[in-house]
């Protein structure tokens, strides 16, 4: 590893540990995912399938499933917009029953050009909720994520960090625009199977912070994740 590497990989840690308590939460979060452009060729060749499976766990139980399904368009390689829904069942605080929630979601997905082996693209995400026994309301989620294309052995690991704020748009109270959530997450990418190129895996971990409507105390959680991914 060069003298740039070195001091990337030094920034790629700083970026998500830096502020990031020890939380009294600590959950797993597993997803796969399936993605890619179905048509190949012609006027269609930007069209894009994304379909994803996510299963959270407490320290105790299941608490969370999520299925989201997307069709976008790749406009050029810097610029891609989704459209697609995303079907939760969620227990509340981590109890009691699973409630069903339904979220129309919106992605509009930026990528700057690799500059000294670095990557860095945005993604703004706006979900329309409609919670149980709640008033529906609009959340706007930002992201930023820095990767590299280094590519370490046969099993092609590589860095990656991200940072993520959440805004819940509640007109019907005085929390409109409220910066109610972050997530700062470090991983790293691999190939399982170095043979299989179409098949990825990120192992991460990351603290998300929460901020309830009734506190001005933000809540940490610790996740350790993986996510399995399938592109054709």
């Amino acid at each position: 590893m060069n003298k740039i590497q070195k001091k990337g990989a030094m920034v790629l840690g700083a970026l998500c540990l830096a502020g990031a308590a020890q939380g009294a939460n600590h959950q797993m979060w597993l997803k796969q995912t399936i993605e890619g452009s179905p048509v190949k060729e012609g006027d269609w060749k930007g069209l894009q399938v994304k379909v994803e499976q996510e299963e959270k766990f407490n320290e105790k139980r299941f608490i969370d499933s999520e299925t989201l399904v997307m069709l976008g368009w790749k406009m050029n390689p810097y610029l891609s917009v989704y459209l697609g829904d995303r079907w939760v069942y969620e227990r509340s605080g981590g109890k009691g029953k699973l409630r069903a929630e339904q979220r129309p979601t919106f992605d509009l997905c930026l990528a700057a050009p690799e500059f000294a082996t670095l990557k860095l693209d945005f993604r703004s995400r706006f979900e329309y909720r409609d919670k149980h026994a709640g008033d529906a309301y609009m959340r706007y989620r930002e992201r930023i994520r820095l990767r590299t294309s280094w590519s370490v052995t046969d099993f092609k690991i590589s860095p990656f960090a991200s940072e993520e704020a959440f805004f819940s748009d509640k007109t019907h109270t005085d929390k409109a625009d409220f910066f109610d959530r972050s997530r700062a997450q470090i991983g790293l990418s691999f190939k399982p199977v170095p043979s299989c190129k179409d098949l990825s895996c990120n192992l991460y971990y990351m603290v998300q912070h929460d901020m309830s409507n009734h506190s001005s105390n933000w809540t940490p959680t610790n996740v350790c994740g993986l996510e399995l991914t399938w592109k054709f």
